[in-house]
């Protein structure tokens, strides 16, 4: 029992820091060329974001 609670108030903790810190990490990552790839290519693979995206990029 006081195992299952360490292990879940450890993971709110990392989680918890990971979301104060989320837009670093998010720098970070997208900083490396080859997520960068992978995370476009996902978005773009997604119809509404895609169109979105296309429609703001190409508005006259």
């Amino acid at each position: 029992m006081i195992k299952l609670m360490v292990k879940m108030l450890s993971a709110l903790a990392v989680l918890g820091t990971a979301y104060r810190y989320r837009y670093k990490l998010l720098n970070i990552l997208l900083g490396i060329g080859f997520l960068r790839k992978v995370s476009v290519n996902t978005m773009m693979n997604i119809p509404g974001i895609r169109a979105k995206l296309m429609s703001t990029a190409f508005r006259k």
